[in-house]
């Protein structure tokens, strides 16, 4: 009979890579929320730095769209003011990710100090799904760190036992998780409104037509819809007189719409 030399050395390392992953598959549930901890953590540094970046691209603009109004520069005016609006679009979502990002790190605190998984967690998992949806397209390298995040804790939500969640929970948790986006959406708006100044526009005049560039989508409301599309219709220029006459509506009705256009940031004007 043959025998089998035992390699000691080979097996001492078998036997060690098996005790290291059984050592990973049994670590603490605060380690595994520690270290997700740690990665929402950087990468909220990253959506802060991007958030400063933006803030001074935004500064830089908002003072040439200053500068060219003072010049009567209008044209120019007009394209820093869209460019200034484009960049606050980003801005905002940006803030608004590392408001959520903050949520759920508080979150995940909680559950780390009292081990209440199940009432947390898969809001938790719903909140950083929806922020990693919404940077994907801002940031992919963010994004792609969220969906690891997402998939280390919807393993550990399975590890406690949860591999199956009651379909009443589910509805709860989503809607949990939309309320603290929205939150964050809404303080994000106005933090926004604290460190970004107000885009400049020039008062409107009866004359001339006024130049006014279109920048956005149109809008539901009946006479903002009208006046949008009026302004498209006459190369991106209003007259409020004859605007009023053609589409037969009051002079300040057209103003009002013109304003809410503006402050939507679907024109900006020169």
């Amino acid at each position: 009979m043959r025998r089998v030399k035992w390699d000691t050395e080979g097996g001492s390392s078998v036997i060690r890579g098996l005790e290291e992953k059984l050592h990973l598959a049994r670590r603490p549930l605060k380690e595994k929320i520690a270290h997700a901890i740690i990665k929402l953590r950087s990468q909220k540094e990253k959506l802060s730095q991007t958030s400063a970046r933006l803030h001074q691209r935004d500064r830089e603009i908002f003072e040439r769209c200053i500068g060219a109004q003072l010049s009567k520069d209008h044209s120019h005016a007009a394209m820093y003011a869209n460019e200034c609006a484009e960049v606050r679009k980003m801005a905002k979502l940006i803030i608004s990710g590392e408001l959520a990002l903050e949520r759920v790190m508080l979150r995940l605190e909680t559950v780390e100090e009292f081990g209440d998984v199940m009432a947390q967690m898969a809001p938790i998992i719903g909140i950083v799904k929806e922020t990693r949806t919404r940077l994907a397209g801002v940031i992919p390298e963010v994004a792609v760190e969220l969906d690891a995040v997402n998939s280390m804790l919807s393993n550990t939500l399975l590890e406690t036992g949860q591999s199956t969640i009651p379909a009443a929970d589910i509805g709860a948790s989503n809607a949990e998780a939309l309320r603290v986006l929205e939150e964050a959406s809404t303080v994000a708006e106005l933090k926004m409104r604290e460190q970004f100044p107000e885009i400049p526009v020039m008062p409107l005049i009866e004359g001339p037509p006024q130049a006014v560039a279109v920048t956005g989508l149109p809008v539901g409301a009946d006479i903002e819809q009208e006046v949008y599309s009026y302004i498209r219709k006459h190369e991106g220029k209003i007259n409020t007189s004859q605007c009023a006459e053609d589409l037969k509506i009051p002079k300040d009705d057209i103003r009002k719409a013109i304003e809410k256009l503006r402050t939507e940031g679907k024109i900006s004007l020169a």
